[in-house]
Protein backbone atom coordinates (compact mmCIF):
# COMPACT_ATOMS: atom_id res chain seq x y z
CA UNK A 1 0.00 0.00 0.00
CA UNK A 2 1.91 3.01 -1.27
CA UNK A 3 0.56 6.11 0.30
CA UNK A 4 1.50 8.21 3.27
CA UNK A 5 0.75 11.59 4.58
CA UNK A 6 1.81 14.82 3.23
CA UNK A 7 -0.18 17.32 5.09
CA UNK A 8 -3.36 16.41 6.89
CA UNK A 9 -6.53 17.73 5.44
CA UNK A 10 -7.27 19.81 8.46
CA UNK A 11 -9.57 22.57 7.50
CA UNK A 12 -7.94 25.45 9.21
CA UNK A 13 -10.47 26.20 10.67
CA UNK A 14 -11.95 24.06 7.94
CA UNK A 15 -8.83 22.59 6.27
CA UNK A 16 -5.02 22.82 6.53
CA UNK A 17 -3.26 19.50 6.51
CA UNK A 18 -2.93 17.08 3.63
CA UNK A 19 -2.17 13.70 5.24
CA UNK A 20 -1.11 12.04 2.02
CA UNK A 21 2.23 11.31 0.36
CA UNK A 22 3.20 11.85 -3.23
CA UNK A 23 2.57 8.14 -3.86
CA UNK A 24 -0.85 7.10 -5.12
CA UNK A 25 -2.83 3.92 -4.37
CA UNK A 26 -2.94 2.51 -7.90
CA UNK A 27 -5.78 1.93 -10.32
CA UNK A 28 -8.90 0.41 -8.76
CA UNK A 29 -7.47 0.36 -5.23
CA UNK A 30 -9.19 2.15 -2.35
CA UNK A 31 -8.74 3.06 1.31
CA UNK A 32 -10.67 4.51 4.21
CA UNK A 33 -8.90 7.25 6.18
CA UNK A 34 -9.67 8.91 9.54
CA UNK A 35 -7.79 11.75 11.22
CA UNK A 36 -7.82 13.94 14.32
CA UNK A 37 -5.94 17.26 14.42
CA UNK A 38 -5.21 20.25 16.61
CA UNK A 39 -4.84 23.67 14.95
CA UNK A 40 -2.99 26.45 16.75
CA UNK A 41 -3.93 29.78 15.17
CA UNK A 42 -1.95 32.88 16.15
CA UNK A 43 -3.95 35.49 18.10
CA UNK A 44 -7.10 33.37 17.81
CA UNK A 45 -7.64 30.00 19.50
CA UNK A 46 -6.85 26.28 19.30
CA UNK A 47 -9.27 24.41 17.07
CA UNK A 48 -9.89 20.71 16.59
CA UNK A 49 -10.58 19.07 13.25
CA UNK A 50 -11.66 15.46 12.76
CA UNK A 51 -12.50 13.97 9.39
CA UNK A 52 -12.98 10.77 7.43
CA UNK A 53 -12.21 10.19 3.76
CA UNK A 54 -12.76 7.54 1.14
CA UNK A 55 -9.78 7.41 -1.24
CA UNK A 56 -10.04 5.78 -4.66
CA UNK A 57 -7.31 5.18 -7.23
CA UNK A 58 -8.63 6.30 -10.60
CA UNK A 59 -5.40 5.19 -12.28
CA UNK A 60 -1.74 4.84 -11.31
CA UNK A 61 -1.29 8.62 -11.15
CA UNK A 62 -4.56 9.98 -9.68
CA UNK A 63 -6.37 9.34 -6.38
CA UNK A 64 -9.76 10.88 -5.56
CA UNK A 65 -10.69 11.97 -2.01
CA UNK A 66 -14.23 12.37 -0.61
CA UNK A 67 -15.51 12.70 2.93
CA UNK A 68 -17.07 14.59 5.85
CA UNK A 69 -15.48 16.31 8.82
CA UNK A 70 -16.21 18.35 11.94
CA UNK A 71 -14.30 21.41 13.12
CA UNK A 72 -14.63 22.90 16.63
CA UNK A 73 -13.88 26.49 17.68
CA UNK A 74 -14.72 28.07 21.06
CA UNK A 75 -16.88 25.04 21.88
CA UNK A 76 -18.95 25.43 18.71
CA UNK A 77 -19.02 22.84 15.93
CA UNK A 78 -19.45 22.89 12.19
CA UNK A 79 -19.74 19.95 9.80
CA UNK A 80 -18.18 20.15 6.35
CA UNK A 81 -17.67 18.02 3.25
CA UNK A 82 -14.49 17.88 1.17
CA UNK A 83 -13.53 16.52 -2.24
CA UNK A 84 -10.27 16.56 -4.14
CA UNK A 85 -7.46 14.66 -5.81
CA UNK A 86 -3.80 13.79 -5.47
CA UNK A 87 -1.98 13.86 -8.83
CA UNK A 88 1.39 12.12 -8.94
CA UNK A 89 3.80 14.10 -11.11
CA UNK A 90 7.06 12.16 -10.64
CA UNK A 91 7.78 8.62 -9.41
CA UNK A 92 11.33 7.45 -8.72
CA UNK A 93 13.28 5.42 -6.19
CA UNK A 94 14.79 8.57 -4.78
CA UNK A 95 11.61 10.61 -4.31
CA UNK A 96 8.11 11.15 -5.64
CA UNK A 97 6.35 14.45 -6.31
CA UNK A 98 2.61 15.18 -6.39
CA UNK A 99 0.08 17.99 -6.50
CA UNK A 100 -2.67 17.62 -3.89
CA UNK A 101 -5.83 19.75 -4.05
CA UNK A 102 -8.89 19.65 -1.83
CA UNK A 103 -12.05 21.78 -1.84
CA UNK A 104 -14.21 21.99 1.29
CA UNK A 105 -17.55 23.59 2.08
CA UNK A 106 -19.68 23.81 5.21
CA UNK A 107 -22.76 21.59 5.54
CA UNK A 108 -24.50 23.92 8.04
CA UNK A 109 -23.90 27.30 9.70
CA UNK A 110 -22.71 28.39 6.27
CA UNK A 111 -22.76 32.07 7.26
CA UNK A 112 -19.96 31.30 9.76
CA UNK A 113 -17.55 29.97 7.12
CA UNK A 114 -16.12 30.83 3.73
CA UNK A 115 -18.15 29.50 0.82
CA UNK A 116 -15.25 27.26 -0.22
CA UNK A 117 -11.82 26.52 1.22
CA UNK A 118 -9.15 25.42 -1.21
CA UNK A 119 -6.15 23.49 0.09
CA UNK A 120 -3.37 23.14 -2.47
CA UNK A 121 -0.09 21.40 -1.69
CA UNK A 122 3.06 20.33 -3.49
CA UNK A 123 4.27 17.11 -1.82
CA UNK A 124 7.64 15.35 -1.94
CA UNK A 125 7.95 11.91 -0.36
CA UNK A 126 10.51 9.12 0.00
CA UNK A 127 9.76 5.46 0.74
CA UNK A 128 12.03 3.49 3.07
CA UNK A 129 11.91 0.72 5.67
CA UNK A 130 11.53 1.30 9.39
CA UNK A 131 12.90 -2.02 10.61
CA UNK A 132 10.83 -4.49 8.59
CA UNK A 133 7.89 -2.12 8.06
CA UNK A 134 7.28 -0.04 4.92
CA UNK A 135 7.40 3.67 5.73
CA UNK A 136 7.37 7.01 3.97
CA UNK A 137 8.63 10.42 4.96
CA UNK A 138 7.32 13.53 3.25
CA UNK A 139 7.36 17.29 3.23
CA UNK A 140 6.25 20.13 1.03
CA UNK A 141 4.50 23.45 0.80
CA UNK A 142 0.77 24.17 1.07
CA UNK A 143 -1.63 27.09 0.86
CA UNK A 144 -5.12 27.34 2.31
CA UNK A 145 -7.28 29.81 0.41
CA UNK A 146 -10.73 30.99 1.63
CA UNK A 147 -13.23 32.36 -0.89
CA UNK A 148 -16.39 34.43 -0.68
CA UNK A 149 -17.38 37.78 0.84
CA UNK A 150 -16.51 39.02 4.36
CA UNK A 151 -13.80 36.38 4.88
CA UNK A 152 -12.41 38.19 7.92
CA UNK A 153 -15.71 37.81 9.83
CA UNK A 154 -15.99 33.98 9.78
CA UNK A 155 -15.72 31.83 12.91
CA UNK A 156 -14.65 28.56 11.30
CA UNK A 157 -12.46 29.61 8.37
CA UNK A 158 -9.34 31.80 8.06
CA UNK A 159 -9.63 35.50 7.13
CA UNK A 160 -6.86 35.26 4.53
CA UNK A 161 -4.61 32.77 2.76
CA UNK A 162 -2.48 30.66 5.12
CA UNK A 163 0.90 29.22 4.09
CA UNK A 164 2.29 26.07 5.69
CA UNK A 165 5.16 23.60 5.41
CA UNK A 166 4.05 20.04 6.24
CA UNK A 167 6.38 17.37 7.55
CA UNK A 168 5.05 13.85 8.06
CA UNK A 169 5.73 10.16 8.49
CA UNK A 170 3.63 7.11 7.64
CA UNK A 171 4.25 3.51 8.68
CA UNK A 172 2.36 0.52 7.26
CA UNK A 173 1.50 -2.66 9.16
CA UNK A 174 -0.45 -5.10 6.98
CA UNK A 175 -3.54 -3.19 5.78
CA UNK A 176 -3.18 -0.33 8.30
CA UNK A 177 -1.08 2.76 7.68
CA UNK A 178 -0.43 5.10 10.62
CA UNK A 179 0.29 8.79 10.04
CA UNK A 180 1.72 11.62 12.09
CA UNK A 181 2.13 15.12 10.67
CA UNK A 182 3.22 18.58 11.73
CA UNK A 183 2.56 21.73 9.72
CA UNK A 184 4.59 24.87 10.34
CA UNK A 185 3.30 28.32 9.45
CA UNK A 186 3.58 31.90 10.71
CA UNK A 187 -0.18 32.26 11.22
CA UNK A 188 -1.09 28.67 11.99
CA UNK A 189 0.57 25.45 13.14
CA UNK A 190 -1.11 22.05 13.15
CA UNK A 191 -0.38 18.59 14.46
CA UNK A 192 -2.39 15.52 13.57
CA UNK A 193 -2.69 11.77 13.64
CA UNK A 194 -4.28 9.61 10.98
CA UNK A 195 -5.09 5.98 10.23
CA UNK A 196 -5.76 4.47 6.82
CA UNK A 197 -7.27 1.07 6.12
CA UNK A 198 -6.64 -0.48 2.72
CA UNK A 199 -9.89 -1.91 1.32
Amino acid sequence: MKFALAALVSLAPLCAQTMTTAETLGQGKSAFFVSANALFVKDYTTLSNSFAQYIYGVNNRVDLYLGPGVVTAFGQKQAYFSAGANLNLVKSRVASLSSFNLLSTACHRRADASRVLWLSALIVSHNFRLGKLPASGYGGYSVLVPSGPNKEEKLFTPPQTFHNMPLGLSVTLKKLTWFVEYNYGKRQRTIGLGLALGL
